[in-house]
């Protein structure tokens, strides 16, 4: 680094060092080091100064805020700033848009904060704040870059704001341009100020990592049961692939005589390739378990041999085995399932338990008791299949009644078969009230169906707007017509496309939850905001 440069004060080998020549501060959306110059015009100042030491260090931190949980933070600091010291009335402070808006908070290193700033969907940034002995330091510099950048990233075309009178060269050194006569705000002087912003490059990275996110999809199989009387011929090269080509099974028979009494699944890639198969006979032995290299993933193996044990509690079996004929990595799955080896007959063995599975409704409609929930929420790891509207309607009102902390929704029509119903408003509700941590968050690709014709989550959003926000999918960013359910960042209720009823569901599946909530916040932080929404019906 240059002499008299400064540097991001979290990172040693950050690369956003900046002169003092330029700025007195540095932006890389973690922490900052405050420089505050001898001379008021710091920014001026040479790298002599900083040698000789006539240079005041501070840090501070800065972050997106979000309004529901910080509000009471961001508005003590405008109290003071602009109500208290600046003598602004409070009718014109607060003027109900911050619940809609982007905000900002700056902290001290004890975490006490000190400055504000706010982004309006319009592109105004204002309610810049900060607290009187921390000014100079370079904070709102801060706050104003982060502002700028996040409209930047979201696709403005410009920036606007009103600035005040005596802060005009701040905000030119920020790349603002006076438009037009000095007007009076609030009983004080302002120019209107504007800054456009060149083709965003960030647009660029937000899509790739929603087409990054799309690449993982929840359910890029499907499974079925067949009967060998049909698919024998598929299932022998399927098994000849597999085992004699890719596992190099010696001796290896492609059919035998338990085919013919056995039952037969395959799964299949969105193609209707065969991709992976299983058997199982009617005592409950497992054999001709396997997954194409290809297209070998967990989730292909774990559906296909769920479908197995399901059958065989089915036929009311209590073990079911498998044959230790399989490749080494087969066999660890297996084990991983809660397989074991039986000493007794040299197979795997898996002790069944009496219970049933299968996905139930709450019996009051609403949340859930204890004893009425089937599949526990960051417990159950089973691939659990979808094939009907009631499968789906059972699963979301199964795994939203268990929410404690958030629920997101990406549905593009947000269905009233689905979604339109006083059981999952209900549980929305509760959710929404039960303290101002709770979120629920819904983005939608055409909202007018659900103006027009009313719906359920519709109505308790706008009772409840500061805990339940609806947003409209940015066109650009509707690659795909998936619909999905997170339930506080373990549970996920996925379909591939929202028009068909087929799909899986998983009670704790953190990973895939992961990557659709990246492609979510991704979407949501572009979203657009149809007044619509939140007005209410008079």
């Amino acid at each position: 680094m240059k002499p008299g440069w400064l540097r991001c004060v979290a990172h040693e080998n950050c690369k956003r060092a900046t002169s003092p020549a330029a700025k007195a501060w540095i932006a890389c959306n973690h922490s900052y080091a405050l420089a505050r110059w001898s001379n008021p015009l710091y920014h001026g100042v040479d790298r002599a100064d900083y040698s000789k030491g006539s240079v005041e260090l501070r840090q501070f931190n800065t972050r997106e805020a979000d309004w529901r949980t910080d509000g009471n933070q961001l508005s003590n600091i405008r109290r003071l700033v602009f109500i208290v010291e600046q003598k602004v009335p409070k009718d014109e402070e607060w003027d109900g848009k911050d619940e809609d808006s982007w905000h900002w908070l700056a902290t001290d290193t004890k975490d006490v904060p000190i400055g504000t700033a706010r982004l309006l969907p319009d592109g105004q940034i204002g309610r810049m704040a900060v607290l009187s002995h921390y000014r100079k330091f370079g904070v709102g510099a801060a706050l104003l870059e982060q502002a700028v950048e996040k409209a930047r990233h979201l696709g403005f075309s410009r920036v606007f704001l009103n600035a005040q009178s005596h802060a005009l060269g701040f905000y030119e050194r920020a790349g603002f341009i006076a438009q037009g006569e000095e007007f009076q705000e609030a009983g004080i002087p302002h120019y209107r100020m504007t800054q456009p912003l060149t083709p965003p490059e960030d647009n660029v990275q937000r899509r790739l990592l929603v087409a990054s996110t799309l690449k993982v999809d929840v359910k890029s199989f499907d499974t079925s049961e067949v009967l060998w009387v049909e698919k024998s011929s598929t299932l022998r090269r399927i098994r000849r692939q597999i085992f004699q080509t890719e596992q190099k099974q010696p001796d290896y028979k492609d059919s035998d005589d338990l085919d013919d009494s056995a039952i037969h699944w395959i799964a299949t890639n969105d193609d209707d390739h065969v991709i992976g198969l299983i058997r199982m006979t009617p005592e409950g032995i497992i054999s001709r378990f396997g997954i194409l290299e290809d297209h070998s993933h967990p989730d292909v193996d774990t559906s296909l041999l769920e479908l197995a044990i399901q059958r065989a509690r089915r036929f009311s079996l209590t073990q079911v085995f498998a044959d230790r004929e399989f490749a080494g990595k087969t066999n660890d799955f297996l084990v991983k399932a809660g397989f074991r080896v039986d000493p007794n007959t040299s197979r795997f063995l898996l002790t069944l338990e009496p219970e049933d599975r299968t996905v139930q409704t709450p019996s009051d409609g609403g949340a859930a008791m204890d004893s009425d929930v089937t599949y526990k929420l960051g417990d159950d790891k089973q691939l659990i299949q979808l094939r009907s509207e009631s499968d789906f309607r059972n699963v979301i009102l199964n795994m939203t009644s268990q929410a404690k902390r958030s629920i997101r929704i990406y549905s593009p029509l947000l269905s009233h078969d689905l979604f339109d119903h006083d059981d999952l408003m209900t549980i929305c509700s509760g959710l929404g009230r039960r303290n101002k941590f709770t979120k629920i968050e819904i983005l939608v690709f055409n909202p007018h169906r659900m103006i027009k014709n009313g719906h359920a989550l519709l109505n308790i959003a706008r009772k409840l707007p500061s805990s339940i926000r609806i947003k409209i999918v940015d066109p650009e960013m509707r690659q795909q017509y998936h619909e999905y359910v997170l339930v506080d960042g373990q549970g996920v209720i996925y379909r591939g496309e929202h028009d068909t009823y087929s799909g899986t569901a998983r009670f704790q599946d953190i990973t895939g939850c992961n990557h659709l909530d990246r492609q979510f916040t991704a979407s949501w932080e572009s979203g657009l905001l149809d007044p619509n929404l939140r007005q209410l019906s008079l």
